[in-house]
């Protein structure tokens, strides 16, 4: 005997309220350490160094970044401490940038002097974030190279 037509139609709809009862339900929360990057690095009239950081969250829920707190090397010299409180919220799987003012070692300044002569120039920011939403804490260590920006003296990316 062969079933009939509205069997047939009822045993596809529970086939299909199974599917999706399988797929429904919350999005999966991961808490990836971020990344602190320079984005920029302009040299003041002062000889300061005004640089602007790039924080890049990796996890899939909005983090508040409060606390900032790391070392700056040029090329293996310590150029000086950041230490700064962004207070930026930074949605999940995105990044923002702030801001920050550094003034530099003699030898760090030298050796970012000579990245316009020779092309570019490496540095590592090592030390911590802290953020409030979830509250943990991340160490830093990010090493990348800057590189003179044409037509822009004394800017480096």
């Amino acid at each position: 005997m062969k079933p009939s037509f509205l069997v047939r139609i009822a045993l596809v709809l529970a086939a299909l309220s199974l599917l999706a009862a399988c797929g429904g339900g919350k999005p999966v929360r991961r808490i990836n350490p971020p990344t602190i990057s320079i984005q920029q690095l302009a040299v003041q009239a002062d000889g300061r160094w005004l640089l602007e950081l790039r924080i890049h969250n990796f996890s899939t829920v909005p983090m508040r970044f409060d606390t900032f707190e790391a070392g700056l090397e040029i090329e293996g010299s310590n150029a000086g401490a950041l230490f700064l409180r962004p207070n930026l919220e930074i949605p999940g799987e995105s990044a923002d940038v702030f801001e920050a003012t550094l003034a530099p070692s003699r030898e760090a300044a030298d050796r970012l002097a000579e990245a316009a002569r020779s092309g570019s120039v490496g540095y590592l920011l090592r030390g911590g974030v802290q953020t409030s939403e979830p509250s943990k804490k991340f160490p830093l260590s990010q090493s990348s190279r800057l590189s003179p920006v044409p037509g822009r003296p004394n800017t480096y990316r």
